[in-house]
């Protein structure tokens, strides 16, 4: 199934879905669901437990991974990124992830990730993977560039 959105509007996707195009609004990938982003979705992406994400393409904003499910980026994640106990985020070598991490389960980055860390889960580097530092501090916050 194909999905283009250009309006704010809560999407749920409890099987196979791929969004094309831009999404503005929320998604919320439930238990079983499979979702693949082609296009860009500005919002938060909700992922459930036993739920499954592959980013080709954009996330801008919020994405909330719940144990037991899976996202894997060959696109680029910019926000803040969460991860539960049992989650898994794999930055595939292509994929970035920019932005803050909160992380509680397992991250591999085969590509980069730049941005603030906390939580006591685990970052695993492979291959070409590695962490981006910033390229200045200013009154606290980190910048970078890309």
């Amino acid at each position: 199934m194909e999905y283009t959105s250009d309006h704010s509007k809560t999407l749920v996707v409890s099987s196979e879905h791929t969004i094309l195009g831009t999404h503005r609004g929320t998604v919320c990938v439930t238990s079983g669901g499979t979702l693949r982003l082609e296009g860009t979705l500005q919002g938060t992406l909700d992922i459930q437990t036993g739920a499954t994400v592959l980013i080709n393409g954009q996330q801008q904003g919020t994405v909330a991974v719940a144990s037991h499910s899976s996202v894997t980026v060959f696109g680029a994640i910019q926000g803040t990124t969460s991860l539960e106990p049992g989650a898994s985020v794999i930055i595939e070598p292509s994929g970035k992830l920019a932005g803050t991490l909160v992380n509680y389960g397992l991250v591999i980055v085969r590509g980069v990730f730049g941005g603030a860390q906390s939580g006591n889960g685990s970052v695993r580097l492979e291959g070409n993977g590695y962490i981006k530092q910033p390229t200045s501090i200013k009154d606290g916050v980190h910048y970078y560039e890309w």
